[in-house]
């Protein structure tokens, strides 16, 4: 059975620990990441193609897009959609699972390595 992709999506900068940190978690536990591969466009090497040609892409690979969706709502490209909405916008189109989070409701905690995840 293949492993099934997580897309994680947010503004970079806003939730850069958090995202480095549920990246690690799904790779390194040993039950998840026989399961779940995830994808953080940061880790993504540089290409010729443009970012949100990439990005897009691989909202399309993947088979559950995880939102974390906070205070800002990053860069507007010329229809006024940031990467985050169209991503969040694709995923809903092609009826991938789709998982949302907000820290408007709990705030998240700095000591990361104590946070569980439920995926």
């Amino acid at each position: 059975m293949p492993k099934k992709r997580i897309f994680i999506s947010s503004v970079q900068k806003e939730f850069a620990e958090e995202r480095k940190w549920l990246f690690d978690y799904l790779m390194d536990d040993p039950i998840l990441s026989k399961f779940f591969v995830p994808f953080i466009f940061e880790d993504y090497p540089a290409t010729g193609r443009s970012t949100s040609t990439v990005y897009l892409k691989e909202v399309e690979k993947s088979g559950i897009y995880l939102g974390i969706f906070g205070d800002k709502y990053g860069f507007q490209n010329k229809a006024g959609l940031s990467p985050t909405e169209q991503e969040y916008n694709l995923a809903h189109k092609l009826h991938k699972q789709r998982q949302r989070t907000s820290d408007a409701v709990q705030k998240p905690s700095r000591d990361l390595e104590s946070r569980t995840v439920a995926v």
